[in-house]
């Protein structure tokens, strides 16, 4: 029996046709379809990244502006209790540009609106006045053209 260094020992037989074979099988590669399901698998794993990815930077840039639009609010809220503790009055206005995110690419602007009210609130057998101020910021998303806001409300108590 003629033996082939391309064979191993219990792949030899004395057929030509199971010699290729045993050649072939010998070799320990992957076939096509074990390479295409690998390459889908990784392709996905890919896509699925990317997707994450994109939606945490815009959802990132969403949560900034409304800090940002949260911060304005607050320190407008702060002033006009520094104006009515002076003064004794507060100074509500309406659609006030104030500007909440600039890049290189854009600039988002946003209005800025303080309404000011007054109510009284029972409790038990006392009554009790009060003031309350609502700032309201509003700005349109460039990428959604979808209109964001945040409303804030301080109550103060005669």
């Amino acid at each position: 029996m003629k033996k082939n260094i391309h064979t191993l020992p219990e792949n030899n037989s004395p057929n030509e046709r199971s010699f290729n074979f045993s050649v072939l099988g010998s070799q320990g590669g992957y076939s096509l379809a074990e390479v295409l399901v690998v390459a889908i698998v990784l392709a996905v794993m890919v896509l699925t990244v990317y997707i994450g990815i994109e939606f945490a930077e815009k959802k990132i840039t969403q949560d900034y502006r409304q800090r940002v639009a949260t911060l304005l609010l607050t320190g407008e809220l702060e002033k006009q209790y520094t104006l009515y503790m002076k003064e004794n009055i507060f100074r509500p206005f309406t659609e006030v540009p104030v500007e909440i995110d600039k890049t290189e690419e854009l600039t988002v602007t946003g209005m800025m609106s303080i309404s000011v009210g007054r109510e009284v609130e029972n409790y038990m057998t006392h009554t009790y006045g009060y003031q309350y101020v609502i700032g309201e910021i509003r700005w349109v998303d460039p990428v959604t053209e979808k209109v964001h806001f945040v409303r804030l409300r301080e109550d103060f108590y005669d």
